[in-house]
């Protein structure tokens, strides 16, 4: 099938192709005009950019739970589904929905308009939590960076909304474009420079601390709760599309994304298996706080802090964008709605780091929750739905990869990967104390 011609789109933009007639394009995405975008190597970039982030930090955690042999395996096993999940959005956007810009409108086109409320929903929700999760990171981060202080988390998450409250009237990304490309830098020299001190730690030998090849937790649960941390490092699928919409030629997407998992899988397992190398069992959740008190740590959390909270206003943007579409006037929202609005969901989320502070707990939850129907269940499914309403049947390869996905995987991860995340979420309540408790 021809690609998709996005002139129409330039000459109409509030408006999307569908079939032969028009209709009104609810995402309000804008379409990129052909000079602008992007090759399929820097495609790659936007989507490392936008997945490699915060759960890496964790991943060294999460194999001290899993042992080498499992974690390796299930940093690998997670690569290759995310890539068999990004090739077939890209085989569904070029072969049969072209004119889909977004997860939001192939949920549409695939399934129906109540199925994609629900997906709506879930957006938000997964947005929102990730939002808490950097509100969540930039404390940890301050307390690690400023340790000699001992302030309580609380305190530190309503500076953050302090440092925060300007950057509320931010309404599109073109305004911090260069806050996130400074903040992309951050996030891989955040990665060099913590391995590095790990390793250059002269009083922290690796012989003193114990290293597993299998799980050492004998709980089912315990063992397993690590395993949403990959699938939230992993997870970003739900921004595939609009990255394809704005390549020079999406039919190179596969290319894409051979290269950003390339990028990723080689961060990740090098991540993990270095700080459990050097940590031991004894690793941090948070791994910068496995660093030794100094300036070099001061510096490194002060980077994550800067990338989380740019982080944090690049989620609310979109976030911000359905609402006020859903609630408000859309593009006609006058700036101090806007601005009270993204106030109002910045002390929400502050809020929310305060019910669950504990970083990897909330990692487990949104990897669960969010994670496993955004970057498993619903590939298959709109793939499915789109080879259906063309009378078409699934190559065998397809069909067992697919079923695999929706029927074992993905609710395996989802009900499993919930349950042990609040029963971590329990217990660490009753070791460290309820909501709202001083940790310092």
């Amino acid at each position: 099938m021809d690609d998709f011609d996005h002139k129409q789109l330039l000459d109409r933009p509030s408006e999307v192709a569908d079939g032969d007639m028009h209709v009104q394009n609810p995402d309000d995405i804008i379409i990129v005009p052909p000079e602008e975008r992007q090759h399929w190597v820097f495609a790659s970039f936007m989507a490392v950019g936008y997945i490699l982030g915060t759960g890496v930090l964790v991943l060294p955690s999460a194999m001290a739970n899993l042992g080498y042999f499992l974690g390796m395996v299930t940093c690998v096993v997670f690569a290759f589904l995310s890539i068999y999940v990004g090739l077939l959005l890209g085989r569904l956007r070029n072969n049969f929905h072209p004119e889909c810009l977004s997860y939001k409108m192939l949920s549409r086109k695939c399934i129906g308009p109540q199925f994609e409320k629900g997906l709506e929903f879930l957006t938000c929700i997964n947005w929102f939590m990730t939002m808490a999760l950097y509100i969540l990171t930039a404390v940890k981060s301050f307390q690690a960076a400023f340790y000699w202080t001992h302030v309580c988390g609380y305190y530190w998450g309503l500076i953050c909304v302090a440092i925060m409250t300007p950057c509320m009237f931010i309404q599109n990304m073109k305004s911090m474009e260069w806050m996130a490309a400074i903040s992309d830098g951050a996030a891989i020299i955040i990665i060099i420079i913590v391995l590095t001190l790990l390793a250059t730690q002269e009083e922290d030998n690796p012989n003193d601390h114990d290293h597993y090849m299998w799980p050492p937790k004998e709980s089912f649960l315990d063992a397993y709760n690590p395993i949403s941390s990959f699938i939230f490092a992993y997870q970003g699928q739900s921004i595939f599309l609009e990255i394809m919409s704005e390549m020079r030629d999406p039919k190179e997407w596969p290319k894409s994304v051979f290269l950003s998992h390339l990028l990723m899988a080689s961060c990740y397992g090098a991540t993990a298996v270095i700080g459990y190398y050097y940590k031991g069992n004894d690793v941090p959740a948070f791994l910068p706080d496995g660093l030794k008190n100094g300036p070099g740590k001061t510096v490194v959390n002060l980077l994550v802090a800067y990338h989380v909270l740019v982080a944090y206003i690049i989620n609310n943007v979109p976030l911000m964008a359905m609402l006020k579409r859903r609630y408000m006037k859309g593009n006609d929202t006058p700036i101090s709605s806007h601005f009270g609005l993204s106030m109002v969901l910045l002390f929400l989320a502050w809020l929310m780091t305060n019910l669950i502070p504990f970083f990897e707990d909330m990692v487990s939850i949104i990897g669960a929750m969010c994670g496993a129907p955004l970057m498993i269940g619903l590939p298959p499914l709109f793939y499915y739905c789109s080879l259906q309403e063309r009378g078409l049947k699934m190559s065998t390869f397809d069909l067992c990869v697919c079923s695999l996905l929706f029927f074992i995987i993905f609710p395996f991860t989802f009900c499993s990967g919930m349950v042990a995340a609040f029963k971590s979420l329990l217990d660490n309540w009753r070791q460290n104390g309820p909501p709202f408790t001083c940790h310092a």
